[in-house]
């Protein structure tokens, strides 16, 4: 693995692009074809994908609005918008950590960089998020249920921010998991205890003030927040300022988890195949 990758790196610099444009056309299609796979044989096809959300919404709306009577300033929404990032980023790293586990006879068949089938798996979940977040700013748009203006721009960085965090941790899952299947389980009850540590189901606000500032050091829950106040409620906490300085903590965490994540990826990679 070392030789060929030390030969790789002294290839012109043609042949590296292409190399690179390769991998590129490989990860796409693999992607792609994930994702029409995910749905074929299945009558609803994609609408899966939005009953998955939709349904945890009702359940939360109906506990939380109806039971509780929760009356922030469109709640219904900014809990939706929350169910949809919280999902896309379960989604990802679940099915990034089995990526490599269950692709072991194409591991032991054919070379290519074993990154590519996290990454794949990553972009199948991608399309869906993108789709659903469409969904609700072409929806809630015009019934004037998003507050749009140039703070709306921040939901770019935000989702690289997202997609970067769930990529890292999928690398590291997908690494380990191949050793590790108790993983898988241990992966189901985190997601579960982070799901209600990252303000999914109630506004940040409610969060106690001598409390926030180590809330918001969970990168979901700043993301999650500040993707809120970037579509739907100004008034959501934006953590660049009710947290200050404490912004860059999530960011380091976030960009700290993928680089861990690829060192501990490309240190187990050679021993893959002779363990799947």
């Amino acid at each position: 693995m070392s030789a060929t990758t030390t030969g790789s790196r002294a290839l012109p610099a043609s042949q590296r692009r292409q190399e690179f444009q390769r991998n590129v056309n490989l990860a796409r299609e693999l992607a792609w074809t994930q994702f029409k796979l995910k749905y074929t044989g299945s009558v609803l096809g994609y609408l899966w994908s939005l009953v998955k959300p939709l349904i945890l919404f009702s359940i939360m709306y109906t506990i939380f609005v109806v039971l509780f009577h929760q009356r922030a300033h469109e709640f219904a929404l900014q809990l939706l918008v929350g169910i949809v990032v919280f999902t896309f980023f379960t989604d990802c790293v679940g099915a990034g950590m089995s990526s490599i586990a269950a692709n072991g006879n194409l591991i032991r068949k054919a070379f290519f960089p074993r990154s590519i089938l996290v990454i794949a798996s990553s972009l199948t979940a991608a399309m869906t998020f993108v789709i659903n977040m469409t969904l609700i700013v072409v929806i809630a748009a015009p019934l004037g249920h998003l507050s749009l203006g140039l703070r709306s721009l921040a939901v770019v960085p935000l989702v690289l921010e997202l997609y970067v965090l769930a990529l890292g941790l999928s690398l590291l899952l997908a690494s380990l998991f191949v050793f590790y299947r108790d993983l898988g389980h241990i992966w189901e009850i985190f997601s579960q205890v982070l799901f209600y540590g990252s303000a999914v189901v109630y506004p940040a606000t409610l969060v106690p003030a001598r409390w926030t500032g180590i809330f918001f050091i969970n990168p979901m829950a700043q993301i999650i927040e500040d993707v809120r106040h970037a579509l739907v409620v100004p008034d959501a906490p934006w953590t660049a300022i009710y947290v200050g300085a404490k912004i860059a903590i999530p960011i380091f965490l976030t960009v700290a988890l993928l680089a861990g994540g690829l060192v501990v990826f490309r240190r187990l990679t050679p021993v893959f195949a002779e363990n799947l």
